[in-house]
Order: C-alpha cells, then structure tokens, then sequence
C-alpha cells in the first residue's frame, strides 16, 4: 500500500495500516453495464484500479449522473475486482492510499477474524453490552443447538476494538451433518445479528463458533470468560 507512483516491494509488509485498512468501509460509484455493475475505475502507473472515498461530499463532487453511491466493506471490494486492478482509496487527497494488484490478498487475509500473524488482544473477562445483551439472550433462547454463549472484546493490531461474540454449539463434535451445522450456525447468527439492528449497535461485532477460534484464544475464553448464556440442560 503506497502512494501513487512510489516505486513498490510487490510483498506487502503486514504493518498495522494494513489491519485498519482491512477494517474499514470505503463508498463507491457504481453504473449498471451490460456486464453488470461497474465501479469509478483509474489509471495508476499504466494498472488500471478502483476509485474509493471515504467522505460523502468528496465523492458526490466527481460522481458522474449515471453512478449511484454505494457503501462497501473495503475486503469486499478487492474481492469483487478483477485480478488485475487495484484500489486507490481518496485520490484527491495529499496522500491517496494504494492497494496494487498484487497486494490485494494480503490485505483480503488481513481482514480475517482472527489473521495469522498479527498482534491479537482479547479480554480476559465477559463483557455486558448494557442494551445489547438482553436482546440476544431474549432470541438465543429459542435455539436449541445452542449451548453457550460468550461475549467479550478483542482488538487485532490497532484495528478497531470489538465486542467478540463465540458460540458453541458442539459444532461437528456431536456428528450432525454439514449442512446441519451450518443451519446450528446460521440461527445463532442471525439471532445476534437481530438483537444488534433492534438495538442500532454503535460498536463493530465480530461473532464466531468457538471451535473456529484459534487454540490459545479459545482457551482463554473458557478458562476466563464467563458465558452470558448456558442451556438450561447444561446448567449445573
């Protein structure tokens, strides 16, 4: 990640930018074409790339009619982009931020849960979002897969911090078939997910099964968080 026209190691340095980066929510024009929806699209060093901002008034200023302004998680975007373009994010500003081609991957992978080799802070205790957590207790209820629920907060690089929600319902351990698990996952989710528009969340979330955590991580959740959610069947 550069500024335009600065020569470029085509091996990203995972340097803490990269994790805010990976973070982060950028807006877009878009146009319908016969090849479907189509993105603002630049020239950098003869690579042809992705316009991005991130102030509205920036963008609405060079949006051209036949665009419409679309929100966009920045990893969801270098998804969507052919392998041959980059992104430069605000290029009006003193220092445009840009994404080559060849470094869109690494920041794909940066934008991981839980990213291999970065710098990963959990708390060491649960955590009570005051307005939050009766609505997901209200919902989970219903779920009988179910079997605990943790909620903390956990920070990777110096990304933003996040309410960390893990869920643990025995997963393939207990043999139900794969598409069964991924119903068991899909209702804790969007139960959460519910409680969290019901609620306007001000906080980013991150809800994962335990048994994706890394080890040391999950470890550190059953041995020092409290859950705020135990089955009654598992309830001593």
């Amino acid at each position: 990640m550069n500024s335009p026209g600065d020569p470029r190691d085509p091996r990203i340095t995972a340097t803490p930018l990269i994790y805010r980066l990976a973070d982060s929510t950028v807006l877009i024009g878009v146009k319908q074409t016969e090849r479907g929806p189509e993105p603002l699209f630049t020239a950098v060093s003869g690579e042809p790339c992705a316009v991005a901002y991130t102030e509205p008034d920036e963008i609405r200023e060079v949006l051209p009619d036949d665009y419409h302004l679309y929100q966009i998680p920045v990893v969801e975007l270098l998804a969507q982009l052919p392998p041959v373009c980059g992104l430069l994010i605000n290029p009006k500003a003193a220092s445009p931020l840009y994404v080559a081609a060849e470094e869109r991957d690494a920041v794909i992978a940066a934008g991981a849960p839980f990213p291999a080799g970065a710098f990963i802070r959990i708390k060491a205790s649960a955590e009570n979002p005051a307005r939050l957590l009766p609505a997901v207790l209200a919902r989970v209820a219903d779920v009988h897969a179910l079997r605990r629920l943790y909620c903390t907060r956990y920070q990777v690089a110096d990304a933003r911090e996040k309410i960390l929600m893990v869920y643990d319902t025995g997963g393939a351990a207990d043999g139900p078939a794969p598409d069964a698990v991924a119903d068991q996952d899909r209702a804790v989710n969007d139960a959460i997910m519910e409680a969290a528009a019901e609620t306007s969340l001000p906080d980013p979330m991150q809800i994962i099964a335990l048994d994706d955590l890394p080890e040391e991580f999950r470890r550190l959740v059953l041995t020092d968080v409290e859950p705020c959610y135990v089955r009654a069947d598992l309830r001593a």
